[in-house]
């Protein structure tokens, strides 16, 4: 029934998942999720967008796409990132929801399932995230290392942009349809998961999460247990994490240093003032004071400035998503797919930007 539904056309959730150079795994790991997919009861497709792959990983997943109906490739010649690979996704996406998560299910067979879930648990949120930093959820499997740089990333994250969601970095997520196709979104690289949420808040959406387990999984290839490994260059990734969250939202932050030269300025004042009482020398306290007030003063201005920045950077998203509504209310899917394979002019070849 479920798959008569969906050759009729009418789709209620995508599952998008982006994958690059994956030929060892792609095979196990597509079937793997349309086994788990096949339990849903509701109307589905899986679409997986082939980031550029160099190897055969792009060929086997159009052979199984002949198998079943509701699988779907796109692909493209270049490796361009996976935030174009998701945009390419969910442009072409024709569900009422849409889930965008890791081909290999590493956080959880049944993470479409609960996303769902939590999805019609909360019929007002926009969006859904899964987080391991949630109470109830966890790492495992994951190298130490990346564990400690992902949870102090996303508390520095959350310090610079507001305390908003505990996974700022994931991809495991379920979105409306219409929230997330109407939202301006032009990153390729995994910055986009940072745009996404830093305009989701700009714009109201309401946001959950729900706790999961990311688990990097072994896969059993050839009699032997090949374990997961990530082409993501940590350092790279922690850096450009970093300078989007600095300017995403810096009032946070500058008006946090004016209130501290403020305090300091009026601890310096009320020193100086003791001082002269006593005895003591007070110039060089009530200097002190001079210039932290002063200093506090210019950077509160500076944060009134980039507040009112930030109001007019949100206007221009405003008409950013006004002319990608409109335009795109005319547009058929694969149209929608062309024009969000083309939103960036230079496609990058660079393995780094890899999925």
């Amino acid at each position: 029934m479920m798959q008569r539904m969906a050759m009729e056309g009418r789709i209620d959730v995508s599952v998008i998942c982006p994958f690059y150079n994956e030929a060892d795994l792609i095979e196990h790991a597509i079937r793997t999720m349309l086994a788990r997919l096949a339990t849903l009861d509701r109307a589905w497709e899986l679409i997986v967008v082939n980031d550029g792959s160099r190897d055969s990983s792009g060929d086997i997943a159009k052979r199984l796409m002949r198998e079943d109906p509701r699988l779907r490739v796109l692909e493209y010649p270049l490796n361009r990132g996976r935030g174009h690979a998701i945009r390419t996704g969910v442009a072409a996406a024709r569900g009422e929801i849409v889930v965008t998560t890791e081909i290999d299910l590493s956080w959880g067979e049944d993470i479409v399932h609960r996303l769902l879930e939590a999805m019609d648990r909360w019929p007002e949120a926009d969006m859904v995230v899964a987080s391991p930093n949630l109470p109830g959820g966890a790492y495992r499997n994951v190298p130490l290392k990346r564990v400690l740089i992902s949870k102090f990333g996303n508390r520095v994250i959350r310090w610079f942009t507001g305390d908003r969601v505990t996974m700022n970095t994931g991809m495991t997520r379920a979105y409306r349809r219409e929230a997330i196709q109407s939202l301006p979104v032009t990153e390729d690289g995994k910055e986009f998961h940072l745009e996404v949420i830093l305009k989701a808040t700009a714009f109201g959406y309401r946001i959950r999460e729900i706790p999961s387990i990311l688990e990097w999984k072994e896969h059993k290839l050839a009699g032997e247990r090949v374990k997961r490994k990530s082409s993501t260059r940590v350092g790279r990734i922690a850096i450009s994490h970093s300078l989007f969250s600095l300017f995403a939202n810096p009032v946070h932050y500058v008006w946090g240093m004016a209130a501290l030269c403020l305090l300091l300025g009026g601890l310096s004042f009320v020193g100086a003032v003791i001082a002269r009482i006593v005895g003591a020398v007070a110039a060089y306290l009530a200097l002190l004071s001079v210039l932290l007030v002063v200093l506090g003063i210019l950077l509160f201005v500076m944060g009134v400035v980039v507040k009112q920045g930030n109001m007019v950077q949100r206007e221009l998203w405003i008409l950013q998503r006004a002319q990608l509504n409109s335009g795109a209310g005319m547009l058929t899917t694969e149209q929608r797919t062309a024009l969000a394979n083309e939103a960036r002019p230079a496609p990058r070849g660079d393995p780094a930007a890899r999925s």
